[in-house]
């Protein structure tokens, strides 16, 4: 079922109302820190009827399949090109850096939305997050770790590991927004902050995972 209803709303086959009921989807998570999100809110914000949800999505699973999907799409192509890119790999591990943790800004929900769909959704999506996000991550990850090693700019880590120290560190701060009034001693996350965050992890990351000299 919901192969067929990404299928649904890719390409040529996605309508205004399809993208307007995935971008009231992606407002409202971006508000709250679960995925408690009604058919009736979606559809008031997307000023779509309700049963349009139904008829492009199937299912609660299928909407938000589509939504990280979407999401997806172009984050992983921006992944591959700068994989491809005549640069040194400790510089195009600190432009991911950047990117992932200004996409984890723009949808603080990613982490949210495949810990929901590998949880309970069925086999067929499970298969899509790990086909679509998981497996390109792991493939630019060992292609960098592998460049790094090789010029010398990088130490010889588990690309596997890697990746769950990026994405953690990525979704931790915007998940748990609502403490940062407490940690930080301002109002909430802005710009500001996810600039700060951004230079002291990419710091972190690079210097720890240098040879050591």
């Amino acid at each position: 079922m919901a192969v067929s209803v990404v299928q649904k709303v890719q390409g040529q086959e996605r309508t205004a109302s399809a993208e307007s009921l995935l971008d009231a989807t992606a407002a409202i998570l971006s508000e709250i820190t679960t995925i408690e999100v009604s058919f009736s809110e979606i559809s008031r914000r997307a000023g779509v009827n309700a049963a349009m949800i139904k008829y492009y999505f199937g299912n609660k699973e299928g909407l938000l399949l589509a939504l990280l999907e979407r999401d997806a799409e172009s984050s992983m192509a921006a992944l591959e090109h700068l994989v491809a890119m005549d640069m040194p790999a400790d510089k195009k591990l600190k432009v991911h850096i950047e990117g992932i943790i200004n996409a984890y800004y723009k949808s603080p929900y990613i982490n949210r939305l495949i810990h929901y769909i590998v949880d309970t959704g069925g086999d067929v999506s499970k298969k899509r997050v790990s086909e679509f996000f998981i497996e390109p991550m792991l493939r630019a990850y060992k292609a960098i770790v592998a460049q790094g090693v090789h010029e010398g700019v990088l130490r010889e880590i588990d690309p596997g590991l890697l990746y769950y120290c990026l994405v953690g560190a990525a979704d931790h701060i915007f998940h748990a927004g609502y403490s940062v009034p407490m940690t930080l001693g301002t109002d909430g996350l802005d710009y500001e902050i996810k600039q700060r965050y951004l230079d002291m992890v990419s710091g972190i990351f690079l210097r720890g995972l240098a040879p050591d000299r």
